[in-house]
């Protein structure tokens, strides 16, 4: 397919090229005819019958140059929007190894925090038993 046109498969009218296939519906994009619908065959350029027929009227130039330019315009918002949607990505895979880094580090404090709550818990179990013991020690001297 060309740069100056886009494809459709629109109903209704239809057309048959040289080589007895339907032709394929295409408008153009290019400045002086943007927005003109045309058939052409729809086999490859090397092996292609050479059918190409207008399917509409000429356009004013000033529509053809409107069509062109909205084109053109859709074309760098589609870029702007691609280059943005890298730099995003680029951002997020340089930062993964932050992220992940990130992530280690809370999962070791939580480890901490556990281990803590242990050591309070051993703590307190082992000052109970020890009171305990100190009674038992006290019960066995008298």
């Amino acid at each position: 397919m060309l740069e100056s046109s886009t494809s459709s498969r629109e109903s209704g009218q239809s057309r048959t090229c040289f080589c007895g296939l339907t032709a394929n519906q295409f408008t153009a994009t290019t400045p002086m005819n943007g927005g003109r619908r045309f058939f052409k065959c729809p086999r490859p350029e090397d092996i292609a019958c050479r059918y190409w027929e207008w399917r509409d009227e000429e356009l004013p130039a000033h529509v053809s140059m409107f069509i062109h330019t909205q084109k053109m315009s859709l074309n760098a918002i589609r870029k702007e929007r691609n280059n943005l949607k890298k730099t995003l990505d680029e951002f997020l895979g340089s930062n993964a190894s932050d992220l992940k880094k990130v992530s280690c580090l809370e999962k070791k404090v939580s480890n901490l925090v556990k281990f803590e709550t242990m050591e309070k818990n051993f703590v307190v179990v082992m000052g109970i038993f020890c009171l305990f013991c100190s009674r038992e020690e006290h019960v066995l001297m008298l």
